[in-house]
């Protein structure tokens, strides 16, 4: 496994443009459902030594919790909090942005980079939720005709009936940590989610930062036409990294992605989440990306 030395030593990022503010290229995140990007803190600590690293805290919502982007079908407004969040940065840097995001935020931005390529220098997309081909084709008339079928489709079958109340983050952390979704998290990241995936209640209870309710939106009106679209490579590097256990490796996507948008894809071990499950490799490998897209 690499190094952040081993990085320091053998990656090359003298070819991107640098903020004007901070002398560093600057990265834009965005995070993937239910994760406000604090969790990821791990691989900004990584990032941080070659990069600025700016991201949008919570997609939909602002610090204080109150909505400010719809959850609308195909993540329109998602996309368009993306592109606003960019925009401002390409204005108080001055430079074109590296586009990194994961789940939700990969696919969101990889919208923007179709809508607003000048905005972006490139991007390294974690796992997107990028339903291909005839599936996704399946997955729209799911959505039009049944949202009963969508949800067993989706994970919002079981986000819909999780729990989002607990007596305090010492009962959360005892409840959450065995169950297959956060057993495999980093330490350090399962942390970051008991402090900024919870939030604290006026009662002295805490619940989830990003509400049960936006979760199950969600999944539900995860893009669809994609069936429809022209199949044009984007006017960007862009490469994907996917989870080897991933249920969107499996499904072939990936593939279909590489061969219809000339879009590579790099394996990583782990799963969907394998972001939160090996920050320091996968830190590692987007800066591996990054110099080679440079």
């Amino acid at each position: 496994m690499l190094t952040t030395s081993n990085v320091s030593l053998n990656m090359d990022f003298s070819r991107l443009p640098v903020s004007k503010v901070t002398g560093k290229p600057v990265i834009h995140f965005a995070h993937a459902n239910g994760m406000p990007s604090r969790v990821y803190q791990p691989i900004f600590e990584v990032l941080q030594q070659h990069f600025t690293v700016e991201y949008i805290p919570v997609l939909g919502f602002d610090e204080q919790g109150q909505p400010t982007y719809a959850i609308d079908n195909h993540w329109k407004s998602l996309t368009n909090q993306v592109i606003d969040s960019v925009q401002q940065l390409v204005k108080k840097h001055k430079v074109p942005v590296i586009g990194l995001g994961h789940s939700l935020g990969a696919l969101c931005t990889l919208q923007a980079i179709y809508r607003k390529p000048k905005l972006f220098v490139q991007a390294v997309l974690m796992d997107p939720p990028l339903i291909y081909g005839r599936d996704n084709f399946f997955w729209h008339t799911a959505k039009l005709l049944s949202q009963k079928v969508a949800d067993k489709m989706s994970p919002a079958g079981i986000s819909k009936n999780r729990r989002d109340v607990w007596d305090s983050r010492e009962q959360a952390h005892e409840l959450l940590r065995p169950k297959s979704f956060f057993k495999n998290f980093d330490e350090r990241t399962f942390e970051g989610y008991l402090q900024h995936g919870l939030r604290d209640q006026p009662d002295g209870t805490v619940t989830l930062t990003i509400p049960k309710e936006a979760e199950v939106a969600v999944f539900r009106t995860n893009p669809s036409l994609y069936w429809l679209k022209p199949n044009k490579p984007p006017k960007k590097p862009v490469t994907l990294l996917i989870g080897d256990g991933s249920r969107f490796y499996e499904m072939d996507f990936p593939h279909k992605v590489r061969r219809r948008l000339s879009i590579p894809f790099k394996l990583h071990a782990g799963g969907h989440m394998f972001p939160l499950e090996y920050p320091d490799s996968v830190a590692q490998l987007i800066l591996a990306t990054i110099a080679e897209q440079a």
